[in-house]
């Protein structure tokens, strides 16, 4: 195995016990990056500089006998909506071009704490906004599994990355979706955790209360160590959560995950009463949802899933929370901004009570409906994505077994309610669907992330999935 093809925590554990130089680790990732990145469009700011004298520390703590971390010498990508000290702090957005970040968020300084070397920035949509990779910005960032279709969104660079092996491990955020859709897309494993699990600031806080900071990676250990790091409380977050009471990766890398689950009770849905799916999609992923019911020894449970549309509730609180800190900048230079940014704009501008009103009971009923299916089971398995990876232009919408849907119906359905209900969700690589990933949702109820990571461990292991695109060989 090459050395680009080790997953990240197999190249931490080799640099710590010094078999492994950090910076010939980073020199290999480099010129992949320098002879893959140009069709992707996935990683368009570098500090290779930067990277190569944390690579250097990192030797140099080593050879004193010191151990510089879980990520010791692991390259990695940040998505371009996360902030690194001195780095482009643009959110993909034109008016904030020239913008420089001034801190670390939390999760970046977290990685730097376990010996990451950071490499650049991915690229993302404006603000996150939509579920598809481009911006009047960056351009289009393009899905290594094919290049005529997007890796998917808001994560869709870090996604594209990660697929085409430009780097084992990048930053990735969820406030819809935008973790699990870039994962079902490209062929990853992808975990949103826990509402507040892994704190935030000194970034804005989330007033929608729907999105997390989590890893875009390969496998189910990296996911795991990488949340193992990253979680914990902040004093400027008054929604996070103490740190987890079990390590992640201990559940992972010790094979218990099959006690775990087993005796859990688990449903399947392919519409959670409102979504529509391909019937190629749904085909590949009842089927990899069996299989972990049968290998898990899981209880199938008949019980009625019925969530209400999330659409209009979900979006309205995302762009008030957005706004919040964003309005002042943009309000004058609406032609500047993207079609789906600048309309979240123009409805804040425009908010009238009623519909702020509407939205907030919308969420309550989210949740009531997840309360009814959560009472029933541990596990809700549905497809991550009602359908294979869109066009990499984007689409506002399309059609679903000759149903017109919106773009939330074509990427974000089975993903987003479990955003507004603030629960773990993964998305496993079930198959290929003409030549295309796509990906198994595992739903489980707030704070036991545990049975998500448990799930992906037995799949992993049971039905394994390619770990690179095609056009990372």
């Amino acid at each position: 195995m090459e050395l680009w093809e080790r997953d990240g925590w197999e190249i931490a554990d080799e640099i710590r016990a010094g078999r492994q130089s950090a910076r010939d680790t980073l020199e290999v990732f480099l010129d992949r990056i320098a002879k893959l990145e140009p069709p992707l469009n996935a990683m368009w700011w570098r500090d290779d500089d930067a990277a190569r004298a944390r690579a250097d520390e990192i030797d140099r703590r080593v050879g004193r006998g010191e151990d510089p971390g879980l990520f010791a010498g692991v390259p990695m990508g940040v998505k371009e909506l996360a902030q690194v000290e001195g780095w482009p702090d643009t959110a993909a957005s034109v008016p904030h071009a020239d913008d420089v970040a001034t801190f670390d968020c939390t999760e970046v300084a977290r990685l730097r704490a376990v010996g990451s070397v950071l490499v650049g920035l991915t690229t993302a949509p404006e603000h996150g906004t939509v579920s598809f990779t481009k911006s009047k910005l960056h351009g289009v960032t393009r899905n290594p599994w094919n290049l005529e279709r997007t890796p998917g969104g808001s994560s869709g660079g870090s996604a594209a990355a990660v697929a085409a092996g430009l780097v084992p491990v990048c930053t990735g955020s969820d406030g819809g979706g935008s973790i699990r859709i870039p994962s079902s897309y490209s062929g990853l494993f992808g975990m949103k955790t826990t509402l507040g699990l892994c704190g935030t600031g000194p970034e804005p806080y989330p007033f929608a209360l729907q999105s997390v900071h989590g890893p875009i990676v390969r496998s189910v250990r990296d996911a795991a160590r990488y949340v193992d790091v990253t979680a914990g409380p902040t004093l400027t977050d008054v929604i996070s959560l103490p740190p987890p009471a079990e390590s992640f990766e201990e559940l992972v890398a010790s094979e218990a995950w099959l006690d775990r689950l087993r005796g859990c009770r688990a449903a399947w849905s392919s519409t959670i009463g409102f979504a529509s799916t391909d019937t190629d999609v749904e085909k590949r992923t009842y089927e990899a949802a069996m299989q972990l019911v049968d290998e898990a020894d899981l209880e199938l449970v008949d019980v009625e899933v019925n969530f209400p549309k999330p659409g209009v509730s979900w979006g309205m609180m995302g762009a008030i929370g957005t706004a919040a800190w964003d309005f002042d900048a943009v309000i004058d230079r609406l032609d500047d901004l993207d079609d789906v940014y600048r309309a979240g704009t123009e409805l804040v501008a425009h908010l009238r009570p009623e519909g702020l009103l509407k939205a907030v009971r919308r969420r309550h009923e989210m949740l009531v409906a997840s309360a009814a299916v959560f009472e029933e089971v541990d596990l809700l398995l549905t497809p991550t994505t009602p359908t294979t990876a869109i066009p990499a232009e984007g689409t506002l919408g399309g059609e679903v077994n000759g149903k017109r849907v919106s773009l939330m119906g074509l990427s974000a359905a089975f993903t987003a309610p479990f955003n507004m209900t603030g629960q773990p969700a993964c998305s496993i690589p079930a198959g290929l669907v003409d030549g295309l990933p796509v990906g198994l949702q595992v739903v489980a109820a707030r704070h036991r992330d545990d049975l998500c990571f448990a799930a992906g461990a037995l799949m992993e292991r049971s039905r394994p999935w390619p770990k690179f695109a095609p056009l990372a060989g």
